[in-house]
């Protein structure tokens, strides 16, 4: 019960009493009766001074209370005339003043870190107590994938590790850690793409290795040459032609980009093409699209990756009957093969500077690739569905 009901029953008791010693003394003691009404009217008024300096303080700070509970920061209590109250009045509405500036600095500062985390370029994942995902930046979508979350899941809290997609270039470093708030450790991840990085770094340390093996081999064989018998110069010569393919690898000219149609530029390639495969007794089939698929490429480059990747799908390809089909969509081109496909402990290292399965393979068929599309701007990735056991070389072009 509030306490003004409490006020309002001690006042109706107040005023039953007197009514009674009013009635009592009326015919008894008529001098005693007026006495006792002016007692009564000087009581009336000092309870009216009472609610006035208790009552309604208080109900001004249960107001403030009230105000606080609904979070509305920006209202004011008005002095009450009373000294203490009044007091604390200004208390609180000092306090409510410097609740609504950090509220309004908390909020500031949120949504500063809001777009700041939907702009940065690193993945972030946040999650409950539980460690269960409740959002994630723009980045981090874009760099989710299986293979990601199979590592997220399996990554012990305040860890980190580096892990490279199946078929793609893609390489990834993963950080699991955490943040106190209100009294609990909320995890969360950073998912930061290392791609670009490693990729010049391994290109500026192959680059200085293969110009040096180069210059020096290509300055040997020169010298000496001439003295050599001609089996002799002839294996000096495939010396210096295999050498020289690495020192090509690091010379790829800078592209070209222009808008041309994919399926037309396929298209062009096709006599070329279908020249590898039948010296190869592969089938090649081609499902172009018709509708319209401008794309930016260098049109010299372009043929190279081309060329090379159904190459590989011919060398691939070990048995009878086999076929590549090369497909186009919009800004989409993906050669199939039928070939023996690629182990998962193989597809974590395509891409890698000079790794190759061949015997006698050097690593650069696939090296040239990579850093032809990059180049371009474009996504890709080799893999093989080991549901139908056909292997794909995905592009996915700039518009």
């Amino acid at each position: 019960m509030k306490l003004r009901y409490y006020f309002l029953l001690l006042a109706l008791a107040i005023a039953a009493l007197t009514a009674v010693a009013l009635y009592g003394t009326f015919h008894s003691h008529p001098r005693l009766f007026y006495v006792t009404e002016g007692f009564v009217v000087l009581l009336v008024f000092y309870l009216w001074f009472f609610y006035q300096k208790t009552l309604r303080p208080y109900d001004t700070l249960v107001s403030g209370i009230e105000l606080v509970r609904d979070l509305d920061l920006t209202t004011r209590l008005a002095p009450v005339g009373q000294h203490e109250a009044d007091i604390i009045v200004r208390t609180f509405n000092e306090l409510l003043s410097r609740l609504r500036s950090e509220h309004l600095s908390l909020e500031e500062q949120y949504t500063f870190l809001s777009l700041l985390i939907n702009a940065s370029p690193m993945g972030i994942v946040q999650c409950d107590i539980d460690g269960k995902v409740t959002s994630m930046n723009p980045a981090a979508q874009q760099m989710m994938s299986p293979s990601v979350e199979e590592a997220m899941r399996k990554l012990p809290l305040g860890q980190e590790t580096t892990i490279r997609l199946p078929g793609e270039p893609q390489l990834f470093r993963i950080n699991y850690l955490s943040f106190p708030d209100r009294g609990f450790q909320h995890p969360f991840y950073l998912i930061e793409s290392l791609t670009d990085e490693v990729r010049q770094a391994e290109k500026a340390a192959y680059e200085r290795v293969i110009r040096m093996i180069a210059h020096e081999v290509n300055n040997s064989v020169a010298g000496i040459i001439g003295s050599l018998a001609d089996g002799e110069a002839e294996r000096l010569k495939a010396l210096s032609a295999f050498v020289t393919r690495f020192a090509q690898v690091v010379k790829i000219p800078k592209p070209q980009l222009q808008l041309c149609d994919l399926s037309e530029e396929v298209d062009a390639c096709r006599p070329f093409l279908e020249s590898l495969c039948t010296t190869a007794n592969v089938r090649l089939e081609f499902d172009l699209t018709d509708e319209a698929a401008p794309v930016r490429l260098d049109t010299v480059l372009f043929q190279q990756v081309l060329i090379n990747i159904v190459k590989n799908s011919i060398e691939s390809i070990k048995e009878k009957g086999g076929h590549v089909v090369i497909t186009t969509a919009p800004t989409q081109l993906t050669i199939t093969d039928n070939g023996n496909g690629i182990l998962p402990e193989v597809a974590q290292n395509l891409f890698t500077p000079f790794y190759s399965t061949k015997p006698q393979g050097q690593g650069l068929g696939l090296l040239l690739i990579r850093d032809i599309l990059t180049a371009h701007g474009c996504t890709f990735s080799l893999l093989t569905d080991h549901i139908d056991h056909l292997t794909r070389f995905t592009i996915q072009f700039v518009k």
